[in-house]
C-alpha cells in the first residue's frame, strides 16, 4: 500500500552549511541524479539535512537505515521539526511492521543472515576440510572430518568459534555471488516486501562508511528489489579501504558515486553550531623498565648488524670423531659481508631475477633496493660506484629512520645471500636476524618482507606513563573548569593483553587500558574528586566516594522508565562494581544511564573504550576529552574527537580540549611509533592555529610539529608540554582564534613558515635606519624581507598589484608568510622568492648583505637614565647575513637593481653582488667561512580562512 505525500513543512532554519549543502543537491537532485553522497561531521545536523531533503524534495516514502538503535532513535526524534496534517503513528515509526512515511530501522534488521540453513552447513564443513587438508594439518577428507568431529564432541565452545567463521566465509562468497537477498533471514525479508509495498521513493544510509562489507552487499540487491529508490548517503567521514575486498570497494563507490557536498568542520563551528576546540598533547618517557627493553633490542639489531657487515671466517666440517686426514672434508666458505655484497650488486647492476643493463632499469625494477642500498653505503661513508648516482640526503641519520633502509636491504640480503649460504653459522644469523627484526615491526618471510605486529612498538604504544600521564593533564583541566570540567578519557579496549612472550612481563592483561586508566585516577587523590566510572562492554566500576550516591540515582532513572533491573555494589579496592540483574540489564541501558548521571554532574569523569564511547554516543557537556587509543584511521578519528564538539546550552562559551598522550624515546629504532601515529591521527583533521588560521594537519596542534626532528623532539618535550597546559587554561583566547560568526571560505591558501632563530640574525641587531629604537625580532625582520620581496614582485609585474601579504607570528618563534586572496600562480612565485632569501647560498646568482645597527653604550650614556642615556649610545653598523636575490629577480641586472631598491629601503642598506666573480664572489665565501649564510627551517603548508 501506498500512501499519499501530504504537505510536509519544516518548522525550523536551516544553519549556513545546510542550507549551501541544500543548494548544491537540489541541482542534483532536478538534474535527475538518484544518488547522493555527503560528508558532514558529528552535530553538524545530518539528521535534518537528511530529513529536509526527504520532506522538501524527494517527498516521497522513506527508509532510514542506521547501524544502531541509538541512532535510529535520533531520525524519529528529529521529525518533531517538521509539521505534517498526517497522525504521528503514520508519520513516522521504527517499527517494521508498521506503516508511515518515514520508517528508521537498522542495518542489521535488514540484512539478518539465515541460521541453520543445512545448504550453508554443508557448504561450511566442506571449507573447513578443504582447508585442514590445504594446511597439512589432515592427509584426506575422512581424517579431517574425523578431526573436526572429534573437536565438536571435546570443545564444543571452540568448535563453534571456528564454525561461525567458516559459515560466515561461505555466506559472504554466496552473497558476493548475488545471491544476498535469497540468504536472509525471514523477517529480514519480510521487511523488505512491507517496504516495497509502501512504495519507497528514497533511502537514506546514515553512516553509510558501513556498508563495504556484508551490509553493502545485501543493501545493493535491496535497492534494486525496492526498484531502485534515490539514495542519499550521509557519513562523518568517508570509509577505511584497508584490508577490504576490492568487489566492496568498487561496490561502495558505485552505490554511492563521489562525494557531492562535504560540510568542514571549521565551517560548523564558524557558524556556531559546533563548539570551537583546541587539539593538544602531552609527551612522555617509556618507563624506566619498558625503556631498558627497548634499548636491549636495539642493541642486539645493531649487533647483528655489526656482525652482518665483518669478515667471516669459513666453518670446518671437522668434528670430534672426523678423521683429520680426509681431504674431502675442506672449509665451508662463508658468504661476503653485508656492504661487500651491496657494493657487489650495484657494480654489476644485480638484481634477484638476473643482471640489467643499466642503472635506470637496476632502479625501475626494485626502487626500495635501489634507494635502501644507497643510503645503507652512504650513512657508512663508502663510496658508489661511478654509474650510481648518490642520494642527495645531508644527514641521514637525523632525516630518515634507519629501519626504512635497513629493512630492505636485510630482507634482500637474508633471502638472497644468507639463506643459500651452506655454512650452518649464515643461515642461524639470517635466522636471528628475522627474530630481532621482528621485535621491531619488520616480518622476513619466503617472498618478501612486510611490517608485523612490533613487541617494542605496542610496549611504546601501552606505556605505563601514558596512563600516569591523565594525572598532570586532569588536574590541570580541573583548575581551568572547577565543577564544570566533564572529562572522557578513551581507551582501544578494557584490557589491553600482551600479544608475545617477549613483553609479558612489561605489559599486564589492563596494560594501557581502560581499567588501568581508571584504577590510576581513582588512585590519585586529586582527580579521584572527579569520581570517576568506568564503562565498557562487560563493566561498570564506581569511585567508591560516589558507589552507594550513584546506585540510589541509577534506581530512580530506571524506575522512571520502567526499566525492571536489579543493582548491586560489590567493593573492590578503592572502587565499587556496578552489577545488574534482569533480561533488559545490557551495555544499551547502562551506557544510557551513566550518561545521563555523567551530565547531571553525578561522575565528572567517563572512562571508556572506543567500541562504546565512539560512533552514535553523545553527551553534550564533555569539555576534555583523552585519546589514549592507538587507532589512525580517519573515520574512527573523526568519530571520537566528534564527541567533544556538540554545544552545551548551559555553557554557551564552551571549547573543549581534545588532548592526545604521545610517548617518544626517540633515540631508538621504534621510539618514534607513538609519535608517528599521532601524525597519522592529525593527517586529516582541522583546527584552529594560534595565529588564528584553519589548518589541516598536526600543525595546528603546534608549529614545530610539522618539522621537528627526533632529537629535537626529545629536547623539546618539557618546554611543549608547558606550552600545552598554558595553552589548556586559555580556553577564551582559543575561542576568540576561531572568530565564530565570520564566514569560511574554505579555500585553501598556500604558506610559508619559518624558523629564523640565531642563523638569520631574527633576534640580534636594530634595524639599520635613523630613529628606530627596537631591535629585529624575528616577526619584524620576516615581515620586512617579505615586503621587500612582494614590492619588487610588483614592480617588475611578476605578480599582481593588488595582492595582500600576510605575516602571522606563532609560538616557537615560527613565522608564517602568506599572500590573501591572490591568484595561485602569485602565491606560488612570491612564497618560493621568500623562501630562497631565507634558504642556503648554494646556486645563487646574485647575493646581497644585510647589515645591522649593534649599540654600545658611551660614558655618557652609562651615567645617563635609560631614557636620556639611549640618545648617547654609540651606533655601529655590522654585517648580519649574506642572502641570495630570488632567482626571480637575479635573470638580468635591471631585476635585481628593483630587489636592491627595495632591500634597501625596508631592509638594510646594501649592494646585490654577481656571486660568480668579483666582490660578490668574495662576499659569498666570507658568508660561508664567518657562518652568515642563513639556514632558516622553512616549510610549506595549505591553510584557510
Amino acid at each position: 500500500m501506498t500512501i499519499d505525500f501530504p504537505e510536509v513543512r519544516f518548522r525550523g532554519t536551516l544553519r549556513p552549511s545546510q542550507a549551501e549543502a541544500i543548494s548544491v543537491i537540489e541541482q542534483q537532485l532536478n538534474s535527475g541524479k538518484k544518488r547522493l553522497h555527503i560528508v558532514a561531521p558529528p552535530g553538524s545536523g545530518k539528521t535534518v539535512l537528511g530529513l529536509y531533503l526527504w520532506a522538501q524534495h524527494v517527498r516521497r516514502p522513506a527508509l532510514v537505515l542506521s547501524p544502531n538503535s541509538a541512532i535510529q532513535s535520533q531520525w524519529a526524534a528529529r521529525t518533531d521539526l517538521f509539521h505534517s496534517p498526517v497522525d504521528t503513528r503514520q508519520f513516522v515509526t521504527t517499527d517494521s511492521e508498521q506503516n508511515a512515511l518515514l520508517t528508521s530501522l537498522t542495518y542489521q534488521s535488514v540484512t539478518l543472515p539465515r541460521q541453520g540453513d543445512s545448504e550453508i552447513e554443508e557448504a561450511a564443513l566442506e571449507y573447513w576440510i578443504e582447508l585442514l587438508i590445504a594446511r597439512e594439518q589432515a592427509q584426506d577428507p575422512l581424517e579431517a572430518f574425523t578431526w573436526i568431529a572429534d573437536l565438536k564432541q571435546h570443545n564444543p565452545d571452540y568448535y563453534e568459534k571456528r564454525f561461525r567463521t567458516y559459515r560466515k566465509t561461505v555466506r559472504d562468497q554466496l552473497v558476493l555471488s548475488g545471491n544476498a537477498l535469497d540468504l536472509l533471514h525471514t523477517s529480514s525479508q519480510e521487511t523488505l516486501t512491507q517496504l516495497k509495498s509502501r512504495g519507497v521513493g528514497l533511502i537514506i544510509f546514515d553512516e553509510c562508511h558501513h556498508l563495504m562489507g556484508h551490509w553493502g552487499r545485501v543493501l545493493a540487491d535491496a535497492h534494486d528489489f525496492l526498484e531502485q529508490p534515490v539514495i542519499i548517503g550521509l557519513t562523518a567521514t568517508p570509509p577505511d579501504e584497508k584490508g577490504k575486498l576490492q568487489e566492496d570497494i568498487d561496490r561502495y563507490h558505485n552505490f554511492f558515486g563521489p562525494i557531492d557536498y562535504e560540510v568542514p568542520i571549521p565551517a560548523v563551528v564558524k557558524d556556531g553550531y559546533l563548539a570551537p576546540y583546541q587539539d593538544l598533547a602531552y609527551f612522555v618517557r617509556p618507563a624506566t623498565e619498558e625503556l631498558t627493553y627497548i634499548a636491549n633490542t636495539d642493541d642486539q639489531l645493531q649487533q647483528i648488524m655489526e656482525t652482518l657487515c665483518s669478515e667471516k671466517e669459513a666453518t670446518p666440517l671437522i668434528s670430534d670423531g672426523d678423521d683429520p686426514t680426509d681431504t674431502s672434508l675442506v672449509p665451508q666458505e662463508r658468504v661476503e659481508p653485508l656492504p661487500e655484497w651491496l657494493l657487489s650488486r650495484l657494480q654489476n647492476l644485480e638484481l634477484p631475477s638476473g643482471k640489467v643493463d643499466d642503472w635506470t632499469t637496476f632502479e625501475r625494477r626494485d626502487p626500495s633496493l635501489a634507494d635502501a642500498a644507497r643510503l645503507f653505503l652512504q650513512q657508512r661513508g663508502l663510496e658508489l660506484p661511478s654509474h650510481v648516482p648518490p642520494l642527495d640526503i645531508t644527514n641521514i641519520d637525523e632525516e630518515i629512520p634507519r629501519l626504512n633502509y635497513w629493512g630492505p636491504v636485510l630482507d634482500r640480503y637474508i633471502r638472497h645471500r644468507l639463506r643459500r649460504s651452506p655454512a650452518s653459522e649464515d643461515q642461524e644469523l639470517a635466522t636471528q636476524t628475522v627474530d630481532q627484526l621482528r621485535l621491531l615491526g619488520l616480518q622476513i618471510t619466503e617472498t618478501g618482507s612486510q611490517p608485523c605486529a612490533s613487541p617494542v612498538g605496542r610496549v611504546i604504544a601501552y606505556s605505563r606513563s601514558k596512563i600516569q600521564a591523565l594525572i598532570p593533564v586532569l588536574r590541570a583541566e580541573m583548575q581551568n573548569l572547577g565543577a564544570t570540567i566533564r572529562a572522557v578519557v578513551i581507551a582501544d579496549f578494557e584490557k589491553t593483553s600482551a600479544t608475545s612472550a617477549e613483553v609479558e612481563h612489561l605489559l599486564d592483561e589492563e596494560a594501557g587500558g581502560a581499567i588501568a586508566a581508571f584504577k590510576e585516577l581513582v588512585r590519585d587523590p586529586e582527580t579521584d574528586k572527579l569520581n570517576p566510572v568506568l564503562l565498557t562492554g562487560s563493566s561498570v566500576l564506581i569511585d567508591d566516594d560516589i558507589g552507594e550516591l550513584l546506585q540510589t540515582a541509577a534506581e530512580q532513572w530506571l524506575a522512571d522508565r520502567k526499566i525492571e533491573v536489579t543493582l548491586s555494589l560489590q567493593p573492590y579496592d578503592g572502587f565499587h562494581v556496578l552489577n545488574g540483574s534482569g533480561a533488559q540489564w545490557s551495555p544499551r541501558v547502562y551506557v544510557e544511564m551513566i550518561t545521563d548521571l555523567f551530565q547531571q554532574g553525578l561522575t565528572c569523569c567517563l572512562v571508556g573504550t572506543r567500541g562504546l564511547l565512539g560512533e552514535g554516543w553523545d553527551a553534550n557537556k564533555v569539555n576534555v576529552l583523552v585519546d589514549l587509543t592507538t587507532v589512525t584511521t580517519s573515520m574512527t578519528v573523526n568519530q571520537l574527537r566528534g564527541r567533544s564538539f556538540r554545544l552545551d546550552p548551559d555553557m554557551p562559551t564552551k571549547v573543549a580540549n581534545n588532548w592526545d598522550i604521545v610517548c617518544i624515546a626517540p633515540e631508538f629504532t621504534k621510539g618514534l611509533d607513538d609519535y608517528e601515529r599521532f601524525i597519522k591521527k592529525h593527517k586529516r583533521l582541522f583546527g584552529v592555529t594560534d595565529d588564528g588560521l584553519i589548518e589541516k594537519g598536526v600543525g595546528h596542534v603546534h608549529a614545530a610539529f610539522t618539522e621537528i626532528k627526533p632529537e629535537g623532539l626529545e629536547g623539546s618535550v618539557q618546554l611543549l608540554n608547558s606550552d600545552m597546559l598554558t595553552r589548556a587554561s586559555k580556553r577564551d583566547d582559543s575561542r576568540a582564534l576561531w572568530r565564530i560568526g565570520e564566514p569560511y571560505q574554505g579555500l585553501p591558501l598556500k604558506t610559508i613558515e619559518l624558523n629564523n632563530g640565531s642563523r638569520v640574525g631574527g633576534s640580534s641587531g636594530f634595524p639599520p635606519f635613523s630613529g628606530i629604537r627596537q631591535p629585529w625580532s624575528s616577526h619584524s625582520l620576516t615581515k620586512a624581507v617579505s615586503q621587500a620581496v612582494l614590492a619588487a614582485l610588483q614592480e617588475t609585474n611578476l605578480i599582481s598589484s593588488n595582492s595582500r601579504m600576510q605575516v602571522g607570528e606563532r609560538s616557537g618563534n615560527y613565522i608564517r608568510v602568506f599572500l590573501d586572496q591572490a591568484p595561485e600562480d602569485d602565491c606560488d612565485r612570491f612564497l618560493e622568492a621568500v623562501q630562497q632569501v631565507f634558504g642556503p647560498l648554494q646556486g645563487a646568482r646574485y647575493v646581497i648583505p644585510r647589515v645591522v645597527h649593534e649599540i654600545e653604550d658611551t660614558w655618557i650614556s652609562s651615567l645617563l637614565p635609560d631614557l636620556l642615556g639611549r640618545y648617547f649610545r654609540k651606533r655601529q653598523e655590522q654585517l648580519a647575513m649574506v642572502h641570495a636575490v630570488p632567482s626571480e629577480l637575479a635573470r638580468n641586472k635591471q631585476l635585481v637593481s628593483v630587489f636592491e631598491k627595495h632591500w634597501n629601503q625596508y631592509v638594510s642598506p646594501g649592494e646585490a653582488c654577481f656571486a660568480y666573480r668579483g666582490k660578490g664572489a668574495e662576499l659569498l665565501e666570507h658568508a660561508q667561512r664567518s657562518g652568515l649564510s642563513p639556514h632558516a627551517k622553512i616549510h610549506r603548508k595549505e591553510i584557510f580562512v
